[in-house]
């Protein structure tokens, strides 16, 4: 039967067959990948590989894999494994070698340390690419979930009945297998020694050596609770009040095309003893940065605190925006103690007598100096006519009197209030959501990491790191596209951003 219709034949043999790359767009995810990972510095993956052995997967083919997987949200090394035998851009970045998902799960296992190398080289080359201006940084965290569940969590004493409870069993098992002994070819069949120990046996004394271990950690870092499936997750969170086992996650972005230019994970509660670290990260990834008269840096009051902000003080091109919380939740409307008649502030200080003056000219004496549990120093100060007074119940419910703490630092606060005050202030500060806030929209929402595949501090580290190269190659891959430019401009960058 004669069709009009193009021909078609797909067991056709090509003498001459196309490259695979023909068969991807010229602005293909693939395409940027595969030039990105060419530009880099991967010595540290090549000392790596043994000299002796079967020949081993190039390291360059894995990371693209790798790369490729986590930008198309295909976390799991099996996924990756099935795509290698279905997807166009998978086969072109493997070459048509199909490893299979052990080997890439080892490789990604085995190269955590490097990652953070890689994502450094990934930054500068976004810097040199002019993705990156460095005007303005902004500074956030997320919650992610980790890789357990919350039922796993144990406080002392719930480990304790536990370890009692597998005693008891193993005990129980032990004595069972000792009775069984005269049974051995119909309880461990005839091709085995008879002297394995039992599945349930073995088991409960896995979960013991589990118990035992994480009772230790409990003690040597005095925690309240510890989860036994990934004992470094804690209990985060979420804006919406609910409580989840997980990690934060920081990020320090470029406003230009919100690069993430630093990041790390946390198992804190609280951000703002990674409010250094975060921006020292990002001198260290980008060192230029130092070079720059003035670098613009916001980040919401959860980053706030007295000795952080003080010490942001030496770094003199920064120009920080972090508003504490009081301040933040009164921009807010809420309704804050500051507002109260009898606030400390409305105290005042008599350098002399060293005291301080409440508003009903009583004097609160000085106490002790003490440090609080944030690391911050304070002056307390005490009031001992608090039963006699008038306002008694209105300014202190505490029948040994009124006490106020007078941090070092405050006015560290103060000056920052002022200068998120001014209509400019205000303006910069506004810019903070619009800078930061997409970026872990992308990674949840279209990325779609919720989750983290990997346990423990060290691994999800790793993990978020790739998550966060996966994020800076999409905007490689946009900026090419909106330059109309299919291929980096240069081949002469594996110096610079490597340095």
């Amino acid at each position: 039967m004669d069709l009009n219709v193009r021909s078609y034949n797909n067991k056709e043999q090509l003498l001459f067959p196309p490259s695979i790359g023909d068969y991807l767009s010229k602005d293909h995810l693939a395409w940027v990948i595969d030039e990105v990972i060419e530009q880099l510095d991967l010595e540290c993956l090549y000392k790596k590989v043994p000299s002796i052995g079967n020949p081993s997967y190039h390291p360059k083919m894995m990371l693209k894999l790798l790369f490729y997987g986590y930008t198309t949200s295909n976390f799991s090394s099996r996924k990756i494994q099935k795509a290698l035998e279905t997807d166009v851009a998978f086969i072109f970045l493997s070459g048509m070698q199909k490893p299979d998902f052990r080997t890439i799960s080892d490789f990604r296992k085995n190269n955590l340390k490097e990652l953070s190398n890689i994502f450094v080289q990934i930054v500068r080359l976004c810097r040199e690419l002019g993705i990156v201006q460095l005007g303005h940084i902004a500074l956030d965290s997320t919650v992610i979930k980790a890789s357990c569940h919350r039922e796993q969590f144990y406080d002392e004493e719930r480990l304790v009945e536990e370890e009692r409870k597998l005693h008891t069993k193993i005990q129980e098992l032990l004595e069972r297998a000792e009775k069984t002994d005269t049974r051995e070819d119909g309880l461990y069949g005839t091709d085995l020694r008879g002297d394995e120990l039992p599945k349930d046996l073995r088991s409960s004394q896995d979960r013991l050596r589990k118990i035992q271990q994480a009772k230790k950690k409990l003690e040597e870092e005095r925690l309240k609770e510890i989860n036994l499936t990934d004992t470094d997750a804690t209990f985060q969170r979420l804006k919406e009040g609910i409580v989840k086992p997980g990690y934060r996650a920081e990020v320090s972005v470029d406003e230009k095309s919100q690069v993430i230019i630093a990041c790390d994970i946390t198992n804190r509660r609280t951000d703002y003893d990674e409010l250094i670290p975060l921006v020292e990260q990002t001198e260290k990834n980008l060192p230029d940065i130092k070079a720059k008269e003035s670098v613009i840096l916001s980040a919401d009051s959860g980053y706030s605190s007295m000795e952080r902000l003080k010490e942001l003080e030496s770094k003199e091109y920064i120009d920080a925006y972090i508003p504490d919380a009081k301040y933040q939740g009164k921009e807010r409307g809420k309704r804050i103690d500051e507002d109260s008649p009898f606030h400390k502030n409305r105290f005042l200080y008599n350098i002399e007598k060293d005291v301080y003056i409440c508003p009903d000219n009583k004097e609160l004496s000085f106490k002790r100096r003490r440090k609080e549990k944030s690391g911050a120093m304070c002056s307390r100060y005490m009031c001992h006519e608090s039963k006699a007074c008038q306002y008694f119940g209105i300014c202190t419910n505490n029948p040994r009197g009124r006490e106020i703490s007078i941090y070092d630092n405050r006015d560290v606060f103060y000056n920052m209030r002022q200068k998120l005050d001014t209509l400019e202030g205000k303006a910069i500060y506004c810019k903070r959501k619009i800078i930061v806030e997409p970026v872990f929209g992308n990674i949840k929402h279209n990325l779609r990491f919720r989750e983290f595949l990997l346990r423990g501090i060290a691994k999800t580290k790793a993990e978020f790191t790739l998550i966060a190269i996966a994020h800076n190659i999409k905007k490689i891959a946009k900026f090419l596209r909106k330059q109309a430019i299919f291929r980096l401009p240069r081949e002469d960058l594996i110096p610079l951003i490597a340095a």
